[in-house]
């Protein structure tokens, strides 16, 4: 396992490699010179930088400030974001005598409830691989997971129509997903068994159906093909419909990746964001573009394809809806010449803005960004990152 997390920097230096050589790290799009009353536009109000974080995420509700919670080498912590000011308090560690996984792509877990708890999922090490853990507002932190497996990891979480937390994770590759049950949460395994296990599935609520957006794992004619695809259940979790792919055509890639897509619902619409280098010559991958698909349907079937943004190295979508259901984009652009990306659909992602360079890396002091996230709220919208010094939050007030 340990063996796996270590290669994700010199894989990343070999594509980045490339991608220089090739001359195509930017993000080749701009914004109008005027801004649009529905996107971002200019310099975030504040960027708060968060000390020996390695991953980081964020949460919101309306009513409730953010939380924000980050992975250290030794911690797992959480705290209540300003966003008027940027600041972070009640800072508080979930980890107990746990050893959390430090790594870009495993962030925290965060479940925010209308009365203020919090829920915080991370993986630990353990004896004979990793466990998932959950911590219900600030209680000791359980095992969710069964018996430790060698590759357990990238767990995400949502809340269901009775205000209890739905995780789910991949187990040495087999989509895994815990839901409340009688006697408390149940794990339900081998969702799908066999998926691209360094990319995170993430879980969405439409009404009483759960989608579970992730990047699985196939053999066609002895290549490996790693597409987005999506899962779908209506009974909460217990059973699941057979998988459908989301992604138009086959992204074939002998390594991992290390991304994996971002799921929002606006308006009965399903839309799923992800990175894939389709349009790169097999085995080169000197590009990689950002995608999003539309499903009408609750996730029984989706649409054609739309990149947002293409001619660059371009990875882990990031969305948040505001209270005007316009959708805000951010990924990571890598390269000397990226930073944090961003775009934005003010029509539930049939068409997205041009591209932008929101933040490049001489505004966030030089570092690139990795695995960020995004929220809404209360007129602002807050993006979290990391890079390979520290974790970071920013905010960006919308106007209109």
């Amino acid at each position: 396992m340990l063996g796996r997390f270590v290669s994700l920097p010199l894989m990343a230096m070999a594509i980045l490699a490339t991608a220089c050589a090739a001359g195509t790290v930017s993000v080749t799009n701009s914004m109008q010179d005027e801004p649009s009353a529905a996107g971002i536009d200019g310099e975030p109000a504040f960027i708060t930088p968060i000390d020996a974080a390695v991953a980081v995420n964020v949460a919101a509700r309306d009513g409730q400030p953010p939380v924000v919670a980050w992975v250290t080498h030794d911690d797992v912590i959480v705290a209540e974001l300003d966003v008027e000011t940027g600041g972070l308090v009640d800072e508080h560690t979930v980890v107990g005598d746990l050893v959390p996984i430090a790594h870009p792509i495993e962030r925290p877990a965060v479940a925010l409830y209308p009365d203020g708890s919090v829920d915080v999922a991370f993986t630990s090490l353990q004896t004979g691989g990793a466990s998932v853990y959950l911590s219900r507002d600030g209680a000791p932190p359980q095992a969710i997971s069964g018996a430790p497996q060698h590759e357990t990891n990238l767990v995400h979480m949502t809340i269901d129509s009775n205000g209890s937390p739905i995780l789910t994770w991949l187990e040495d590759a087999t989509l895994s997903v815990a839901r409340s049950g009688d006697g408390g949460l149940e794990e339900t395994e081998s969702v799908d068994d066999l998926t691209c296990d360094c990319c995170n599935p993430v879980p969405a609520l439409l009404d009483e159906s759960l989608v579970i957006a992730y990047r699985d794992f196939d053999l066609v004619d002895g290549d490996v093909v790693r597409n987005v695809a999506a899962v779908r259940s209506s009974d909460g979790g217990r059973t699941f419909d057979p998988s459908v792919q989301v992604a138009d055509d086959d992204w074939l890639l002998a390594g991992c990746p290390f991304t994996g897509p971002d799921i929002v619902a606006v308006d009965r619409v399903l839309i799923i964001a992800w990175m894939d280098a389709r349009q790169s010559v097999y085995p080169d991958q000197s590009a990689s573009s950002i995608w999003v698909d539309r499903s009408a349907d609750g996730g029984v079937s989706f649409g054609e394809d739309l990149v947002v943004a293409e001619n660059g190295l371009h990875r882990w979508p990031a969305m948040a809806v505001d209270d005007s259901e316009v959708i805000h984009m951010f990924w990571e652009t890598q390269g000397q010449d990226g930073g944090l990306s961003y775009a934005w659909s003010d029509d539930v992602g049939v068409s997205f803005s041009e591209p932008v360079l929101l933040l490049d890396r001489d505004m966030i002091g030089g570092g690139a960004p990795h695995s960020p996230s995004a929220v809404f709220h209360d007129g602002h919208l807050v993006a979290t990152w990391a890079d390979a010094r520290e974790g970071y939050v920013a905010a960006w007030p919308i106007t209109r």
